[in-house]
Formats: C-alpha cells, sequence, structure tokens
C-alpha cells in the first residue's frame, strides 16, 4: 500500500465488473421490455438454466403499477455511469471524475442502507407499529395482483417462514384478494404445503380455520422478527463488511485525489490535528525593565601597535589609534613610551 498503483487497480478492476454488470442488466431489461418470449427461448436455448425464466418473470414484475423495468433500466444506467467515473478517476487520475464517483457511491449506498437496514430490517426488529401498519396496507391494497412484486413477496414471505398475513389469516379479510375470491378464507401460501411440490397437505385449507385444515396462523411479522434476532449476528457482520468496503474505496478514492502513497495520503494531516507544544527555548519574553529601553553602543575594538626605535634598540613605545569620529578627516592617536 505503498505506492499509487494498488487503489487505482483495485478501483479499477472493481469498476469494470461493476460496468460489466450494468450494461447486462440494461440489456436484459430492455430485452424483456420488447420481447420477454424471445429473451426466454434463445438463452434457455443456450444456458438450459431455469434462471433464465426467474430473472424474465422478475423483470416483468410490476410495483405499484409500474413496471420493473421503467425501475431497473434507470439503476442500471446510473450503475454504468458510476463505475464510468470510477474507470476515468482511476486510469486516467481525472479528478472531476473521482469526486463525482465518491458522490454517486455514497448516494447510493446511503439510500441502500436505509431503505433496507433501517426502514426494514430495523423496524421489524424494533416492533415498530408503523411498519406493521404499513405491511397490513400493503395487503389490502395490492395483494392478489397479477404480475405484482409486493404479491410475490408475501408469498415468498408466507412460503419460507410459515406464517399467514402480517398479524393473521384476518388480514386478508375485506382486501382486494378476497372480494376476487370469496369461497377462501386465506391464500393456499397460508396452508402448510408440500416442500417438493407445493402443495396443501390438507383439502379443505383455504376454506376453514378449523384445526384440520392444517394452515399457518402464525404472524408473519413476529416470523420476520423471530427470523432476525436469531440472525442479528449475521446481520451485523454483513453491515460491519458494507461498511469496511465502503471505507477502503473511500480512502483508495481520495489516495487517487491527493496523488500520494495510501498511507502517506491518510497520515499527512495528522501532524495538523494534533495538539502543538510551544517552544519557549528562543523566545523572546517582553520586558518593562528601563535597562532594556536602552541603547548602547558597542564600542569598537582598539588596536595596539608596539614600535621599536631603530636608533635605541632598547627603547620602545606603544601606539594606540583613537575611534575614528563621523565627520573628522583627522584620525588622533596617542604614543606612550613603554620603560
Amino acid at each position: 500500500m505503498h505506492t499509487v498503483s494498488l487503489p487505482r487497480t483495485c478501483l479499477g478492476f472493481t469498476n469494470m465488473l461493476f460496468l460489466i454488470f450494468g450494461v447486462v442488466g440494461c440489456v436484459i431489461c430492455v430485452w424483456c421490455a420488447v420481447n420477454t418470449d424471445f429473451f426466454r427461448e434463445v438463452n434457455y436455448t443456450v444456458t438450459k438454466s431455469s434462471l433464465v425464466s426467474a430473472v424474465a418473470n422478475f423483470v416483468n414484475l410490476k410495483l405499484w403499477f409500474t413496471p420493473m423495468t421503467t425501475i431497473l433500466i434507470p439503476l442500471a444506467a446510473l450503475t454504468i455511469l458510476t463505475s464510468c467515473c470510477g474507470i476515468l478517476g482511476a486510469g486516467c487520475k481525472v479528478k472531476c471524475a473521482i469526486k463525482s464517483y465518491i458522490f454517486f457511491v455514497t448516494v447510493l449506498s446511503s439510500t441502500a442502507f436505509w431503505l433496507f437496514f433501517m426502514s426494514g430490517i430495523y423496524n421489524i426488529y424494533t416492533n415498530n407499529e408503523n411498519t406493521l401498519k404499513y405491511m397490513r396496507a400493503t395487503i389490502k391494497s395490492n395483494y392478489g395482483k397479477e404480475n405484482d412484486l409486493i404479491t410475490h413477496v408475501w408469498d415468498y414471505i408466507m412460503v419460507n417462514y410459515e406464517c399467514c398475513g402480517a398479524v393473521g389469516s384476518q388480514d386478508f379479510v375485506n382486501t382486494n384478494w378476497h372480494k376476487a375470491n370469496l369461497d377462501k378464507l386465506y391464500p393456499v401460501q397460508c396452508c402448510k404445503l408440500n416442500k417438493t411440490s407445493l402443495v396443501p397437505l390438507s383439502k379443505n385449507c383455504t376454506k376453514t380455520h378449523e384445526p384440520q385444515a392444517q394452515a399457518n396462523t402464525n404472524s408473519c411479522f413476529n416470523a420476520l422478527r423471530i427470523s432476525i434476532k436469531e440472525n442479528k449476528g449475521m446481520i451485523m457482520f454483513y453491515i460491519i463488511l458494507i461498511g469496511l468496503l465502503y471505507t477502503i474505496i473511500m480512502l483508495f478514492a481520495y489516495c487517487i485525489i491527493k496523488g500520494e502513497p495510501l498511507i502517506k495520503a491518510i497520515t499527512r494531516n495528522l501532524s495538523d490535528l494534533l495538539p502543538k507544544c510551544q517552544e519557549y527555548t528562543n523566545k523572546e519574553v517582553p520586558s518593562n525593565s528601563s535597562l532594556d529601553n536602552m541603547m548602547f553602543v558597542e564600542e569598537p575594538p582598539r588596536k595596539v601597535v608596539k614600535v621599536v626605535s631603530a636608533i635605541n634598540p632598547f627603547q620602545t613605545f606603544q601606539f594606540t589609534p583613537s575611534v575614528h569620529h563621523a565627520g573628522s578627516k583627522t584620525y588622533p592617536h596617542s604614543i606612550r613610551q613603554i620603560k
């Protein structure tokens, strides 16, 4: 992690994968929106997989009278746009692209976290009354519609968690589904089914509340709450993992913006966050003393020359020049005989 190449390589490879997934998802949605039967025939002939039919059915579902394709295509386009920003930022070091990539990833991650974990799992775990009312409202207004996403979600919950309705089977009374099925008290998904063929174990199921009908009377809201409590360790692990991946992506993007190795980019401003020690070693302390306010003129060093007489070598003189005064052209001096 001591070079910029590692963050660039990781972000580039990751965004390339997301770009491929976004393009494939967009092609599937557009293809199914144009001709679903042709999509099933071609892909099933090539892959021989039952997943083709499941994908085609999911794409053709509706959410509140809105086809899923009108929701999935913009999401795929947004994924492609985000991946392109990441590739440009990591490969070409375009700062505008990498900043846009950080913005898109943050917005998408925050929205997904809020919708899935906070609005869904957390509210069910805390037994939120508004969430329970909303679940019952979806049964009353949406359950039973053809090719409806909410209906498929409820069917999946009731079959896999062996429950019936948000509170109980009474949630289906006076609903749009019940008006279209007056001979039934609750859907067949509330019955105890054969695990392989998904056929009710009792023929009288959906027509009576008697025990011999072998129906599931548990609340789906409570069943989901119990499941969340039992798997809260795994849920916390996924939350921490997603948060860790998001942090790594943001650190790599920050490293690319700064153009420095990862460790250096992280610790660059660390010294600014630490408290600075004040140094008083060479700091002058102001004083109000009168001596400190006085000006002293430094006396220049005196030059002393020893002179020996040429006539009498035993006679010597000491020559001392005086200080040169400003504006004077003479240089006074003094001669003293040394005995």
